[in-house]
């Protein structure tokens, strides 16, 4: 008799496990070699226990302004309100810069987006069970093109056009704070 309660209790439990929509905003500042930056985050998608996975989008101002678009998994490592949680991103990382030209022999340039990854190790406190802060430490990069097409100063034209093709690979340490909403079905 008290293993069927048992057992019944814990198929009551089985039954009521939600899965919730899971909202996160966050900025922070990301540091490398070309000094510090703010990152903004926002980040929507399907919480299940203690896994997370969703798409994410931000602006990173880290040496270019970029949007990355990108995966995201998280695995909080207590089911509890307070619990510290690894977090993987991956996806691609777009240029988004006004058009302008630094060389009088520019003629004109174009950005080609490349990938964007970040790893994250933090810790989420919650209000109650829909509301939570978090902090995270992590590493991150962004990489991406930029092609320009110079004009050639020539004594016999016509003279062909050279290309300047610079790769970026960008990696840097983020440090953040965000909000996560989570709504029940």
């Amino acid at each position: 008799s008290i293993l069927s309660i048992m057992n019944e209790m814990t198929a009551q439990e089985i039954r009521n496990e939600k899965r919730f929509f899971s909202s996160q905003i966050s900025a922070g500042i990301v540091e490398g070699e070309q000094n510090t930056s703010l990152h903004l985050e926002l980040l929507n998608g399907i919480r299940y226990k203690t896994w997370f996975g969703g798409i994410g989008t931000g602006l990173d101002y880290y040496y270019y302004r970029t949007v990355p678009v990108y995966l995201s998994g998280i695995k909080y490592l207590s089911p509890r309100n307070h619990s510290f949680f690894v977090q993987g991103d991956a996806g691609v990382n777009f240029v988004w810069e006004e058009d302008r030209m630094n060389n009088r022999n520019e003629i004109s340039h174009e950005f080609k987006p490349g990938i964007y990854w970040n790893g994250i190790v933090g810790f989420a406190t919650g209000l109650d069970r829909k509301n939570a802060f978090s902090f995270g430490l992590g590493y991150s990069q962004k990489s991406f093109q930029e092609i320009k097409e110079m004009a050639v100063w020539c004594f016999n034209p016509p003279c062909e056009n050279t290309f300047e093709t610079y790769k970026y690979n960008l990696k840097r340490l983020t440090l953040r704070i965000g909000w996560q909403f989570n709504y029940s079905r």
